[in-house]
């Protein structure tokens, strides 16, 4: 008899919860096999078990959360007695054992963890928010959902908290009739068809029935999502990964002292030596991690934490970027930046980015940052405040490239000019060291020295 447990997930995933059972007891099993998918705070993962043989018991229920390294299942042939099942916290409710073998006692059964293959960060179309939280989507229903080009966060969910199934999706896929064109343009604008009125034959949704829908006041994510009832409030469940984020945000402002400091940049020569990439091509980002890296290098007190009765300064610069998913915020991380050039960090970048896209993140991919970077210019922000991404003592958040005009030499010039503003944690970072650090950050960006 093997026991299958949850596997560690990362060095700072200390409990998850089981989402769905892909096996049910008395199923064969094989190594390699999924047999359970889990969530964690940030990514739904698949586990892989490693023991051969059948699905004897299932001891940990879906959506009950437990430490990680808990036995969750056991895995034995047909006809082997069960162990006491009291040592584990006795049988799950509405289970049975299989094969009608009687319990009995058992000598510790060979340690067999499952396997974490990957998670779901965003495979296929992302799911959108539901009115004021998150669409929990199943890996079978996502995947599906990418097969039949929807957007499962539309889909009536059938499952445990109003979890999307795979036949939730199909039924939604099945309601509308819709051109391949107009299907694409409202997965692209997070469009709800079912509640577009198609002028085709049949009542089919044409391409311009979109285009009307999405110019409309109620069209595009915002009407999609706002699917509100006067006088109605809608209570949505915290998913994991928004009760998580809630949890730390709010530590971290009442718990740092923050203070920021703002600093404009003329970016026309980083503008100028990306142009001149030519066997790589360096997004805006990955010249602003790399510009931080070199300037921590040169005021590691940036790169430090607090310990309570100590400050711990890293001999790593691990850098995350913090990337806005449609469940959440995510920060994937590029480890000991210190040792790679801008096209290594442009590469890693874009690997991140990869497995994000596809569902491939795995927990170390997210956590261990020392330093993070947040960036909205891409949506049009000009100046924003970050919240610490703790245990880091500082973050830098980025806005958008600007022409603005500027004095240069008694004369107006206009110039692209990034707005950058550190928050800090004057536990660790006094104003001064900051300011230092803004100073060789906006230098190096300036010179473009990368």
């Amino acid at each position: 008899m093997h026991e299958i447990k949850l596997p560690q997930l990362g060095q700072s995933v200390e409990e998850a919860s089981i989402v769905e059972w892909r096996k049910k007891e008395g199923d064969p099993v094989k190594t390699g096999e999924v047999l359970f998918t889990v969530q964690t705070d940030k990514a739904e993962i698949e586990c892989e078990s490693t023991a051969d043989g059948m699905l004897r018991k299932i001891l940990v229920a879906p959506d009950v959360e437990v430490p990680v390294m808990t036995v969750v299942a056991l895995v034995g042939e047909a006809g082997e007695a069960l162990p006491d099942l009291a040592q584990y916290g006795g049988a799950v409710p509405g289970t049975a054992a299989t094969s009608g073998a009687p319990a009995a006692s058992a000598t510790p059964a060979p340690k067999a963890d499952a396997v974490p293959v990957h998670d779901e960060v965003s495979a296929g179309p992302a799911p959108h928010p539901a009115p004021g939280g998150w669409t929990p989507v199943s890996p079978r229903a996502r995947k599906r959902a990418e097969q039949l080009k929807v957007d499962p966060a539309f889909a009536q969910g059938s499952g445990v908290g109003g979890r999307v199934m795979e036949a939730d999706v199909e039924a939604y896929a099945a309601r509308v009739a819709i051109t391949p064109t107009a299907r694409k343009i409202a997965l692209d604008h997070a469009l709800d068809v079912s509640r577009v009125e198609g002028t085709g034959p049949g009542g089919k949704i044409t391409k311009a029935d979109v285009e009307q829908a999405l110019a409309s006041p109620r069209g595009g994510a915002a009407g999609a999502v706002a699917a509100m009832v006067s006088g109605k409030v809608q209570r949505v469940p915290l998913s994991p990964m928004r009760r998580i984020i809630a949890e730390r945000m709010a530590a971290s402002k009442f718990s740092a002292p923050h203070y920021y400091i703002t600093v404009e940049v003329d970016m026309s020569a980083a503008m100028a030596f990306r142009r001149g990439c030519t066997d790589f091509k360096p997004s805006f980002n990955d010249l602003v991690l790399r510009a931080a890296s070199l300037a921590i290098q040169q005021h590691p007190q940036v790169n430090a934490r607090w310990a309570g009765d100590a400050i711990e300064v890293s001999g790593d610069i691990n850098l995350g970027f913090a990337v806005a998913m449609p469940t959440g915020l995510i920060v994937p991380v590029v480890r000991q930046a210190q040792t790679k050039t801008l096209k290594d960090i442009s590469r890693v970048c874009g690997e991140l980015a990869e497995k994000a896209r596809t569902g491939k993140l795995l927990p170390d991919d997210y956590s261990g940052n020392t330093f993070t970077v947040s960036n909205l210019g891409a949506f049009g922000v000009d100046q924003f405040t970050a919240i610490i991404n703790q245990p880091d003592s500082a973050i830098l958040a980025a806005g958008q490239i600007k022409d603005r005009p500027v004095v240069i030499d008694g004369g107006i010039h206009v110039r692209p000019i990034m707005k950058m503003t550190l928050s800090s944690d004057h536990r660790v970072i006094d104003g001064a060291v900051a300011a230092q650090f803004m100073k060789t950050l906006k230098d190096i960006l300036e010179d473009a020295n990368f």
